[in-house]
């Protein structure tokens, strides 16, 4: 729809009345706009809602031609690094902490620790010395501020050295309100100071407890051995099993859990001598939230790729699938980290209103589509009539076109009658037929691979379409 289809269709709507509820205009925008950022498109609606229709059309017709208002790929990274610097903030628990960083006294408070504000902006700063002036409301703003950049504005350090100062003022300062941060680490150093006497509770608790539960195991006799690094003082509560109940310590399992995820597998194999895996009820229990969303997301993805769903698509540049709606031309990501709109025909950036015909591709986009249709041909038959397409998933190799013409399915030569098969010629049935497909569309890309050299030149290709099959 364009603008003033738009315009047309406002006029005969509830706008033209001038009785406006700024929810309502706030889910037009968004239909309108599917790409703007919601929280953007409902400010808008509230200032709007108040306007002449002139300035709703003129900012509607201002964001169609302009396009640069706020994105919906910008709303959503930012509620994700909102989620992610709320384990430091207002959703902050001593028990979340520890998973992020597990030694926190030790690795904050190490005299070989340098300041991380000295190569960040001045607004981290400020939000640094802001913390300052609120942990440390009975000194004077001048005095922490001197300190701070004395120690190199080092917070822990400074803070050590507030900590022992005796007041200058009798009631604190008022309290001062903070902008946001989204610099993590410092929210991580500001968290432990904020909760450094509960995190130091909570570990001397979890330490006595461990001394305890160790002197129990080992009177009883339960201690176990990890099977990878061979400590041999496992208690059981620290003890983590394969499928097959082999025994490891937590951080053995995290760092080879780690590793396989580095590497962008989804399965997470025994780490002593044994065909067994480890599953995700297991792995959630060594990796923080994050890591562990992320690794369900691409189990995900690899199971659903391997569901043959009708109709499954993938983003060209990520591995985000989807059933697209019928009809669509567009392909919308919805992996946050990629969110690319690209033609579903010719897998390439989204080119509307022009045609594919119409695009100039780059050559690696052209050797690849000329694979993919190569394999797509090997997978068809043709009729040798009418030229109709077709293929089957089972029944007779005798094919009948709609047209009354018939064919042999595995050589696709014309046939008249039954003679043509068996006797040592093409089979009447086949018994593997998804085989007879693979092998076809596999052979049909080697031989379009040596057509354009990519056989001896494999760097000629960027994305192999042929990647992950592998011919029997």
């Amino acid at each position: 729809m364009n603008f003033d289809e738009i315009v047309n269709e406002l006029s005969q709507t509830e706008y033209a009345k001038r009785e406006i509820d700024p929810l309502d205009m706030w889910n037009d925008l968004k239909q309108m706009l599917p790409n703007a950022d919601p929280t953007y498109l409902r400010n808008q609606a509230r200032v709007l809602a108040k306007r002449p229709l002139e300035e709703y059309e003129e900012f509607l017709k201002n964001a169609i031609e302009k396009n640069d208002y706020p994105t919906l790929q910008d709303y959503l990274r930012k509620q994700e690094k909102l989620e992610d610097i709320s384990v430091y903030t207002n959703h902050f628990t001593v028990a979340n902490f520890l998973k992020i960083v597990p030694k926190p006294v030790e690795f904050f408070t190490s005299p070989e620790r340098e300041a991380i504000l000295a190569d960040t902006s001045e607004s981290d700063k400020e939000f640094a010395l802001t913390f300052l002036y609120n942990q440390f409301p009975y000194l004077r703003q001048n005095q922490i501020q001197k300190i701070f950049n004395s120690y190199g504005q080092h917070l822990v350090k400074t803070c050590n050295k507030l900590k022992v100062l005796p007041r200058d003022f009798r009631n604190p300062r008022k309290h001062i309100e903070q902008d946001e941060c989204f610099n993590v680490k410092l929210l991580q150093e500001i968290a432990f100071l904020k909760h450094e006497k509960s995190i130091r509770q909570y570990l001397k608790l979890q330490n006595d407890r461990y001394r305890k539960a160790l002197d129990e195991a080992r009177k009883y006799g339960l201690l176990q051995t990890c099977l990878c690094c061979f400590d041999e003082e496992l208690i059981p509560e620290e003890c983590l099993f394969c499928d097959k109940n082999c025994t490891f310590c937590k951080n053995c399992v995290k760092l080879g859990a780690e590793h396989v995820i580095g590497e962008g597998g989804t399965k997470f194999p025994c780490l002593a001598d044994c065909p067994s895996e480890f599953n995700y009820s297991v792995l959630k229990m060594v990796l923080n939230d994050k890591v562990f969303k992320r690794l369900c997301q691409r189990k995900q993805i690899e199971e659903i790729k391997n569901a043959n769903v009708d109709g499954l698509e993938t983003c060209p540049f990520c591995d985000y699938v989807m059933v697209p709606e019928e009809g669509d031309k567009i392909f919308k990501c919805g992996n946050i980290e990629c969110m690319k709109e690209s033609c579903r025909e010719c897998r390439h950036v989204a080119h509307i209103p022009l045609k594919c015909s119409e695009i100039e591709y780059d050559e690696d986009v052209k050797l690849r589509t000329y694979i993919e249709n190569e394999m797509s041909e090997a997978f068809l038959r043709t009729c040798p009539s009418c030229s109709r397409k077709f293929y089957k998933e089972s029944g007779c190799n005798k094919m009948t076109c709609l047209c009354g013409a018939k064919m042999c399915y595995i050589c696709k030569v014309a046939v008249q009658d039954y003679s043509h098969f068996g006797n040592g010629r093409c089979p009447l049935f086949t018994e593997n037929l998804d085989q007879l497909h693979f092998d076809n569309v596999i052979r049909r890309a080697q031989a379009a691979k040596a057509q354009l050299g990519v056989d001896k030149n494999p760097n000629k290709l960027k994305f192999d379409p042929t990647k992950n099959f592998q011919l029997n």
